[in-house]
């Protein structure tokens, strides 16, 4: 089962929203070159980082009755021979890593994913108008671990986002419990008081 945010379970229960999840793919084709591409019609910034607007597939995984691991393809837009081009200048881009990720188009303020999963490139292929990576790697075997961590006494959250919802008229926090406290805040606080003195815990998705 699927585990998702407070926030993206809310979104998925209205009957109605204004907002969108958004496939994210970021393909590490070589050293110093990193595609960052979104299924979307304009791009986006999430996390520092600007997500190009690109045409890309995903085709449904290939079941083998011999008990190999799955895999399946994705097909990025040729049409421009840029993809093709850096797949040349990395040799091909065998043993890559693709990344895989699905965000809230109205909470790009949130730094986690609600879908995260990483992927190796089995081989690749291409005509003039798709780039084909063939992806190897179960989902439950390649996604990531910890999902985040659990810290005594220091938020995660946006202060004043959407998981935080601070209201005071205090414009900064420095997201300890005591600056929580200070703001009316801790039934909200994102961290985890109750841990032992020096204790470090990491949440397993």
């Amino acid at each position: 089962m699927l585990d998702l945010s407070y926030v993206a379970i809310i979104e998925k229960n209205k009957l109605a929203s204004d907002g969108a999840w958004i496939l994210l793919a970021e393909i590490y084709v070589t050293e110093g070159v990193i595609l960052r591409i979104c299924r979307n019609t304009e791009d986006i910034t999430w996390n520092g980082e600007t997500w190009t607007a690109f045409p890309f597939e995903l085709d449904a995984p290939r079941q083998s009755a011999s008990g190999e691991i799955p895999n399946f393809s994705i097909k990025v837009s040729n049409v421009t021979r840029t993809v093709e081009s850096y797949v040349e200048q990395a040799g091909g881009g065998v043993g890559a890593t693709v990344r895989l990720m699905v965000v809230m188009s109205n909470h790009l303020d949130l730094t986690l994913p609600e879908l995260d999963e990483e992927f190796s490139v089995q081989s690749t292929s291409y005509d003039e108008q798709w780039v084909s990576f063939t992806l190897t790697g179960a989902v439950n075997l390649f996604r990531r671990v910890p999902l985040r961590r659990f810290l005594k006494n220091f938020c995660p959250f946006q202060y004043k986002g959407p998981e935080c919802k601070a209201t005071s008229p205090l414009t900064e926090c420095n997201k300890s419990f005591s600056a929580c406290k200070e703001r009316n805040n801790s039934q909200r606080f994102g961290g985890e008081p109750a841990i032992p003195q020096g204790g470090l815990y990491a949440a397993r998705g």
